[in-house]
């Protein structure tokens, strides 16, 4: 059966420390596309998330705290449904690198790929960072430590046996493909950094590992796991249901979206498009990395102390308010700084002031002047036109994965009714009894408000809720955005109410950096 899904993926988060916001901010990217997708009515949705949890790392990391590997990870596991639970994540799946069925469906395909010759034994020879499971080749090591910038510990010379993807047999596809399709890796520069790779060389990969207990047995070969990285990359296809359950991985593969961090775009550019290639597979539509959250523009790590969980955000700045303030900062793809002086300046201005505030005004004239009963308006609104070009905007944006130009749609119809306020002045209308302007004036407040609570649903999801109950609308916010983004579907008479504040205000003293 043919594709029907809009299949969209995390990457598999690491469980050997807690989950951070940088981790966080992935998620919360790839919950508002899900939700973007599942109101537009673009076809079904199917949202994976995910942990890897194979590693040396992660057995030395249980040991130590008297725990076998297994137990370490569900314990970990509980950590990171806790973010994603509090950061209001919609996936649809969680795959397990420890899953049984993904155990089985990674050693088919490393089997397969035995068979037709794309993985073949060697003799390995090099420099080996056990704690990243990483060979290095000598011009990558820093003062002869592994270069990566969280490990930075001492390499040491190995030689053995070993098991090798031929990726450079797909060099040349490889590199075709990133030609006849310019946008399938994004942003840009990841494009060119992946691009530039290819073009100086590419060697095998060692795919096994003899050191490493804690990972997926190779076949027929006791005492060898196979390389955590190959183990994880797979999950993409094994929680779609390949190699065994093929009707279903039909109607999900090839995946739409794969949303990564920058620094693992060579494994989801390179090496897995050249698995891909071997197996005879399609490849995902889109590999797109977003940068980093940086701290001072330091990015965000365990082993330097700067860590904020999303705990401590949301505590302060609310749920909706941190999923707002992380995807309005920067353009998708791009490094950014937070700090609580800027993440307090913009949420009073944008959320506690110019849509908390619109909403309150609003539901509390309506109240005040027609006992909240929704009136009939007399003319066709000339906002009409603006929201409407605001939802295609946004539309576009979201297809694009422009998080921040789609919210700049949005809070620019905001804006647009805070100055319809100001302009209109209903208080006048109503001290002057013109009871047809300020029907008019109203309704056109009412309905933009419930257009801004559908269109902004993706990013402020518990919000927007609030706001379509207040306006007393069934199911969720614009569900679908066709059928309920018409200009004047705001029955007249509807019974309204107003909701609690919607963004308290902070003060900037109670900020706490």
């Amino acid at each position: 059966m043919p594709k029907d899904t809009f299949y969209l993926t995390t990457p598999l988060y690491y469980t050997q420390g807690d989950p951070h916001i940088g981790h966080g901010y992935t998620s919360i990217a790839a919950d508002v596309l899900a939700r973007f997708h599942r109101v537009t009515g673009d076809g079904k949705v199917h949202f994976l998330t995910g942990t890897d949890e194979h590693a040396q790392k992660i057995a030395d990391a249980a040991t130590a705290i008297g725990k076998t590997p297994k137990q370490f990870v569900d314990d970990m596991l509980e950590r990171w449904k806790a973010q994603w639970q509090a950061l209001d994540i919609s996936y649809d799946q969680i795959i397990r690198t420890t899953d049984p069925d993904h155990k089985a469906a990674v050693q088919s395909i490393f089997a397969r790929l035995r068979e037709s010759g794309d993985i073949a034994s060697g003799k390995y020879e090099g420099w080996y960072c056990r704690n990243d499971e990483t060979f290095w080749v000598e011009s990558k090591l820093i003062d002869g430590r592994c270069p990566n910038p969280e490990c930075r510990r001492p390499v040491e010379w190995v030689s053995e046996d070993a098991w090798f993807f031929k990726q450079s047999r797909y060099r040349d596809r490889l590199i075709e493909h990133f030609r006849a399709n310019p946008d399938w890796v994004r942003p840009q520069s990841a494009y060119n950094e992946m691009m530039a790779i290819l073009e100086g060389g590419l060697e095998d990969l060692c795919v096994s590992r003899s050191a490493v207990s804690w990972g997926i047995p190779i076949p027929d070969e006791p005492g060898s796991t196979i390389y955590v990285w190959f183990d994880a990359i797979c999950n993409y296809i094994t929680a779609a249901g390949y190699p065994h359950d093929l009707a279903r991985f039909e109607h999900l593969w090839p995946a739409n979206v794969h949303l990564i961090g920058k620094e693992i775009a060579r494994f989801h550019t390179i090496i897995w498009p050249a698995i891909l290639m071997a197996l005879g597979l399609p490849l995902p539509h889109l590999v797109f990395a977003n940068g980093w959250i940086t701290m001072g523009g330091i990015k965000m790590s365990k082993s330097l102390g700067n860590i904020v969980s999303a705990a401590e955000l949301i505590e302060r700045y609310s749920v909706d308010g941190v999923r707002y303030l992380l995807l309005s900062q920067a353009t998708y793809g791009t490094d950014f700084s937070i700090s609580d002086e800027q993440m307090v300046r913009r949420y009073n201005a944008d959320l506690a002031n110019d849509l908390g505030n619109l909403v309150q005004r609003t539901l509390s004239m309506l109240a005040r002047y027609r006992d909240g009963k929704v009136p009939s308006p007399s003319r066709t609104s000339e906002l009409a036109r603006g929201f409407e070009s605001a939802r295609d905007g946004a539309s576009t944006s979201l297809h694009a994965l422009d998080f921040r130009g789609a919210l700049g749609w949005i809070w620019g119809r905001v804006g647009e009714l805070n100055l319809h306020v100001e302009r209109t002045k209903p208080w006048e209308l109503a001290k002057r009894g013109d009871d047809r302007a300020l029907d008019d004036v109203l309704y056109e407040l009412c309905e933009g408000v419930r257009w801004i609570s559908a269109l902004a649903y993706p990013f402020i999801p518990t919000t927007s809720e609030a706001i379509w109950r207040a306006l007393a609308q069934d199911g969720l916010p614009g569900k679908f955005w066709e059928r309920e983004l018409q200009w004047a579907k705001l029955a007249a008479g509807t019974q309204t109410n107003v909701p609690p504040a919607l963004f308290p205000r902070i003060e900037v003293q109670d900020a706490v950096s």
